[in-house]
């Protein structure tokens, strides 16, 4: 069986513009949000995403509007998981840059297993969170499936698709910008390409 992922970034949140961590924070999109991810349901029209699509969001509110602004043009119910929320910062989530800055736990280079705070996720974390909801995608019997989520949640599970371990993401990863959309195609040999990664209708 072939299979067909496509993931979408979340789109301008209001924590984009008021210089505050996203991670587990509620924020909304901004109207220009909200816009541009109508004009991302709009363009996946072009991928057929109207047809036989699945679709998995985030829980998050900035996630949920972007799905419910793409559901405008292509009309599927999404299925909401925590499983695919942004990193959880914990005692950051949510706070202004510069408190985050001053407050969190100082690092010296780069460490899997380092917290910004003793209740936030390392690197890790996020990704042994992640690994069962890929786990699922690839073996669930859908082979149309769009993804909503957030920018350090998809680039963990592009790499995921990608067949990267984690000793491998540590040294390398994706990074998208809001608005970001990406698709893999899965062949029924398994062979898995990536068509597009981080591709956004502006720039």
């Amino acid at each position: 069986m072939s299979k067909t992922i496509i993931t979408v970034q979340h789109t301008e949140s209001e924590h984009h513009l008021n210089r505050h961590a996203g991670a587990w924070g509620n924020w909304s999109l901004t109207e220009k949000g909200r816009q541009q991810a109508f004009e991302i349901g709009k363009w996946l029209l072009t991928e057929g995403c109207d047809d036989g699509y699945v679709m998995y969001c985030s829980d998050l509110a900035r996630a949920a509007q972007t799905a419910e602004e793409m559901n405008k043009t292509l009309h599927i119910t999404p299925k909401v998981s925590e499983l695919i929320r942004e990193v959880n910062a914990g005692e950051g989530n949510g706070k202004p840059w510069d408190w985050y800055d001053e407050h969190k736990i100082p690092s010296n280079g780069y460490d899997p297993d380092y917290r910004p705070f003793p209740d936030a996720e390392s690197d890790r974390d996020l990704w042994k969170r992640i690994e069962p909801f890929c786990k699922q995608l690839l073996e669930s019997p859908d082979e149309k499936i769009l993804v909503v989520s957030h920018g350090c949640t998809l680039s963990f599970l592009q790499a995921m698709l990608m067949k990267f371990k984690f000793e491998d993401f540590t040294g390398a990863r994706f990074n998208g910008k809001s608005g970001s959309i990406s698709k893999f195609t899965i062949g029924s040999d398994g062979r898995i390409t990536a068509n597009y990664i981080n591709y956004r209708l502006w720039d």
